[in-house]
């Protein structure tokens, strides 16, 4: 079934079961965390205190086919540590936002136009820490009913890119490739590739999670 467009109503069936799921954590985060961020959060333990805080959403939809999709961007190039990165909408929490699911709904709808009041939560993710910009980021799961028209803002998002869920699921889409960062230069990494797009670091690791709670619910 992996290599078919899974339909949206199909995902929809599954969903009071990847709610109930335990979540597989950092089982299902190893398989695409680069070997030296693993190490790096040894050799560093994380300060909750100090560090920031942001929250992402992997919003999943019908494609026009009726199909489920799920929402990535592409950030523009600016002089920060996630310059120029595939990621999922989202940002860092302001002080207005009561939660983090307010965070991920706030960016979600700044950053690629979906209005906060039709999203749907599905569950949060276990919380991933990215030691080089020092942010915990808090991972949600959400959906809408009907295709988004989406907007980008253009001063942060570079293009917007709509991924079959089942491009995720294929496992011919896992593969491992070098990167370019700015703070430790040409890396080996875990990625997953949709079409020419390179997903990996903490993107891949939160996907990976949210792929193996789909995997088990579809087993089940």
């Amino acid at each position: 079934f992996f290599h078919y467009p899974m339909l949206f109503t199909k995902f929809e069936s599954l969903l009071p079961k990847v709610i109930d799921l335990p979540l597989p954590g950092i089982v299902a985060q190893k398989k695409m965390a680069p070997l030296f961020r693993l190490q790096e959060i040894i050799d560093k333990p994380l300060n909750e205190k100090e560090a920031k805080k942001a929250a992402v959403l992997i919003l999943f939809y019908p494609d026009s086919n009726g199909d489920t999709s799920f929402v990535l961007i592409e950030r523009v190039v600016y002089s920060g540590v996630h310059s120029g990165q595939i990621s999922f909408p989202g940002g860092k929490r302001d002080f207005e936002d009561k939660t983090f699911w307010d965070t991920a709904l706030r960016e979600t709808q700044e950053e690629v136009g979906v209005v906060s009041s039709e999203v749907k939560r599905i569950r949060e993710l276990s919380k991933f820490y990215i030691p080089p910009s020092n942010f915990i980021v808090y991972p949600f799961v959400g959906f809408v009913s009907s295709k988004p028209t989406f907007v980008k803002e253009v001063k942060e998002v570079e293009k917007i890119i709509e991924t079959p869920l089942s491009k995720l699921l294929d496992p011919e889409n896992e593969t491992k490739g070098t990167v370019s960062t700015s703070y430790a230069g040409k890396i080996n990494v875990p990625m997953y590739v949709f079409e020419n797009v390179q997903v990996w670091g903490a993107t891949a690791t939160i996907l990976a999670e949210m792929k193996e709670l789909i995997l088990i619910a579809l087993k089940e």
